[in-house]
């Protein structure tokens, strides 16, 4: 690996170890983003929920109709393999790729006919605890994405390795003095944040964007779904928009790196009292239950 290779990284590119070469120029995730991934993170050196990320680039492939080339099998394998080559004990974020792999160039998908997949492990960024004590701010952004239709082309829902909205969304954010954007599709509709699904609460109701906003479908949102039933909070999955943030009690964020994160602004609107409210935490200690850190301290110390 060369001297601009973060430090700590590891991987293997098809199989073989980064150190035999890197990726063509010709690769099509090169030329034109096209290809599919996903990102999780470990506990303790322990891929969590795996088996699931692995499901989700399975359905992003057959949607973009590239096959992927090995086993569920193998590839955790080589997640294995990866992180042994990690310190032992030590938190990773992994990230799964796929593309079309190498042809010549043109669109014409037929031109590559032997995909290209990449696992790789980095370590994982020290979240601060501010981040959870104080929560973060937001812009509504609305982006170029109208909420699917049926018999319409639509890479909603997604892992696309063309992230190019979410990437200008971000930097306008920042510019702007914000954390992170909220997405709005062209019609109106709330979808997510540029790396999260989004979560609002409304009275004793835990609601998120409905699938067919066009949502990712999170693996962190389908937990925490999951932990509120358990713990008697009603959960629904609907169409919100804008005026559902600015009613909102709380706010959050949920992605596999970051758990769950407290917004408390959105553009110039103080979300509640402007502070992570309690059922964002206590949703985020149930979370936290169920990883391997349990009994750890939580993240807002």
């Amino acid at each position: 690996m060369n001297s601009k290779t973060p430090a700590g990284a590891v991987g293997l590119l098809d199989g073989r170890p980064l150190a035999d070469g890197g990726v063509s120029v010709f690769d099509r995730g090169f030329l034109y983003g096209d290809g599919v991934f996903e990102v999780l993170r470990t506990y303790r050196s322990e891929p969590w929920r795996l088996e699931e990320h692995l499901g989700r680039l399975a359905l992003a492939a057959r949607r973009v109709g590239i096959t992927v080339p090995i086993s569920n099998a193998r590839w955790i394998a080589e997640v294995r393999s990866v992180l042994s080559e990690r310190p032992a004990g030590s938190d990773s974020v992994l990230r799964l790729a796929l593309t079309r792999g190498v042809g010549s160039p043109g669109l014409d998908p037929s031109l590559a006919t032997v995909p290209t997949r990449l696992t790789l492990a980095t370590p994982l960024p020290a979240l601060p605890s501010s981040l959870y004590q104080r929560g973060l701010s937001a812009t509504l952004t609305t982006v170029d994405r109208a909420t699917p239709r049926e018999g319409m082309l639509s890479l909603s829902g997604v892992k696309s390795s063309n992230y190019q909205l979410h990437i200008l969304a971000l930097r306008d954010a920042r510019g702007r003095g914000f954390d992170d954007a909220l997405l709005l599709s062209s019609d109106g509709a709330l979808i997510e944040s540029t790396s999260a699904n989004v979560f609002v609460v409304s009275g004793p109701e835990l609601r998120t964007p409905s699938l067919e906003s066009g949502p990712l479908d999170g693996i962190t949102r389908a937990e925490v779904l999951s932990i509120a039933r358990e713990l008697g909070v009603a959960a629904v999955c609907a169409r919100l928009d804008a005026s559902d943030l600015w009613t909102a009690d709380e706010v959050f964020l949920t992605s596999s790196v970051r758990e769950l994160v407290p917004v408390v602004r959105v553009d110039d609107h103080e979300v509640g009292d402007g502070a992570p409210g309690p059922l964002t935490r206590r949703l985020h200690a149930a979370y936290r239950a169920r990883t391997p850190l349990a009994g750890d301290g939580l993240p807002w110390g």
